[in-house]
């Protein structure tokens, strides 16, 4: 099952996924979120522990690199489109 939740900022969508992420959990689903909002805030919605340390994966220049072959500033070229993450 995949899920996709967007809309106006402030309507909810992270207090949404949350309790979808709780409740899919607490019935015994294996459940992977990606919090894509630039503000990130579903890590501390599901009370994880020092959620504001986690460092988005777009900030990572160098696993990027050594995942993609893309380099920052540079357009062009060829790189990974199927990159392990």
């Amino acid at each position: 099952m995949k899920i996709a939740v967007s809309g106006k900022g402030g309507v909810g969508k992270t207090t949404f996924a949350a309790l979808m992420i709780r409740t899919l959990n607490e019935q015994g689903k294996h459940v992977l979120a990606i919090d894509a909002d630039p503000d990130a805030n579903l890590a501390g919605a599901l009370g994880i522990k020092d959620s504001d340390k986690i460092v988005p994966i777009a900030e990572m220049k160098e696993l990027i690199f050594e995942r993609t072959g893309a380099q920052a500033g540079t357009i062009g070229g060829y790189f990974k489109l199927n990159p392990k993450v």
